[in-house]
């Protein structure tokens, strides 16, 4: 069983011993008004009380409100540092009293630092203050810039507990760059593209009573094969062919699912879904928590999906390959889970028309629509990748903007809508 990190904090917190730390000193003429990352700090956490600003991550947003006291939340938030865990081998980070939130990271980006196998280095009492519930409630890490004496900037990524802690990771912008970069490349590299599915009303439906989007128990016997068991229980239709679309699309797509469902149901139907652990080699995302929370928030129309929870790929910079949102694509029933900013990236489908039992095909559309993305996006690679490294040899910025699954998407949806215009029988 896999403890958090709060847990893991806890246990590790009593047996951490502060003696043999090695103290960084100040640089001479500023040591009475810089305080340094050092065993002072180690031993007296408490004495490091940074101010936080959030006018930057707050400019242009709707106000949020304090539900205690029914009045707009400060715009200043003050850390109380709980313990600094130094290992020596530190940069000396100047530890300065005030700060600017520059942001709030989507889970995608905390991915990158579990990855890079970092550990906190603070850990800093939950401040109780609305904004920064609201980055816990939807897994995000907010981050401020920390300064060495040397002038060298790391980001310092607050993450939240249940336990009511903000866990702090050290990390510089163009490291967590160069990740994204790496994850995109080894997925191009395989020549595939990344494909994230719904399950709910896409994969499967759930048997049972008292809701629209359920197979009546009743009905359930009419499906034959299709009704299989999860380890819980409970019972799933599948949609048809389901297994053998996954076959094909593993050849070609690396595939993850992000559902509504709890993370223990997601599991379970991936396990019906792949049993071998060959057709989703990807994330299995439950998205229930960020649910829940935007459903007892301040705003709660906004949606709980969302690709940079999956994939940090929005990290790259502009124009580059795989930047933003130009590579994932979704294929749900529903559009509105997700942030507008990424409904060009769905194909959408539904269950199919003039047919009393539940099914979404899958073929031939779906799969011929993957097919020809997947094989257009290599070919523009193909013609892309000469131009870009004839580029970077002589210093300048590719004319050509590179290869992108979802413009692909929208020219061959352009396209069918063209042909259907000149169709006789239209």
């Amino acid at each position: 069983m896999q403890l958090s990190t709060a847990l893991q904090y806890v246990i590790a917190k009593d047996s951490k011993l502060h003696g043999g730390q090695q103290h960084k000193t100040t640089p001479s003429g500023n040591s009475k008004s810089q305080l340094l990352l050092g065993h002072n700090v180690v031993c007296n956490p408490g004495q490091w009380r940074p101010h936080l600003s959030l006018d930057t991550v707050l400019k242009n947003q709707p106000v949020i409100m304090d539900r205690r006291n029914n009045m707009p939340c400060s715009r200043q938030v003050q850390l109380i540092t709980h313990e600094v865990l130094y290992r020596g081998t530190e940069p000396n980070f100047i530890l300065e009293d005030s700060y600017e939130v520059q942001g709030a990271d989507p889970r995608g980006i905390f991915y990158v630092l579990t990855q890079r196998q970092l550990s906190h280095t603070f850990v800093f009492l939950n401040p109780e203050h609305p904004w920064f519930d609201d980055i816990y409630g939807l897994r995000r890490t907010a981050y401020i810039v920390l300064k060495t004496d040397t002038g060298e900037q790391y980001e310092l990524h607050l993450k939240g507990s249940r336990d009511k802690y903000l866990f702090g990771y050290l990390c510089k912008r163009e490291e967590i760059v160069q990740s994204a970069k790496t994850a995109m490349e080894s997925v191009i590299f395989n020549k595939k593209l990344p494909l994230v599915l719904d399950l709910d009303d896409t994969l499967v439906r759930l048997v049972g009573d008292g809701n629209d989007r359920h197979v009546p128990e009743s009905e359930a016997h009419r499906y034959g094969n299709r009704v299989v068991a999860l380890s819980d229980g409970r019972r799933v239709v599948l949609t048809e062919r389901v297994h053998e679309f996954l076959d094909w699309a593993q050849n070609f797509y690396e595939i993850s699912v992000c559902s509504l469902g709890d993370q223990n149901y997601v599991d379970n139907v991936v396990s019906v879904l792949d049993p071998q652990r060959t057709r989703i080699r990807g994330l299995h995302y439950s998205a229930r928590f960020e649910h829940d929370y935007i459903k007892r928030s301040h705003d709660t129309n906004r949606p709980p999906k969302d690709l940079r929870a999956l994939y940090p790929f929005f990290a790259l910079d502009a124009r580059s390959l795989g930047c933003g949102y130009a590579l994932p694509l979704i294929i749900d029933d529903e559009t509105r889970m997700w942030p507008s900013d990424q409904h060009d990236n769905i194909i959408v489908v539904r269950n199919q028309m003039n047919n009393p039992m539940w099914t979404v095909c899958l073929f031939p559309h779906v799969k011929e629509a993957l097919a020809h993305i997947h094989q257009e996006f290599f070919r523009q690679l193909d013609s892309y990748m000469p131009r870009q490294m004839d580029a970077e040899r002589d210093g300048v910025v590719c004319a050509r903007p590179p290869p992108s699954a979802v413009a692909i998407y929208k020219t061959m949806l352009r396209s069918v809508f063209r042909d259907r215009i000149a169709s006789r029988w239209a």
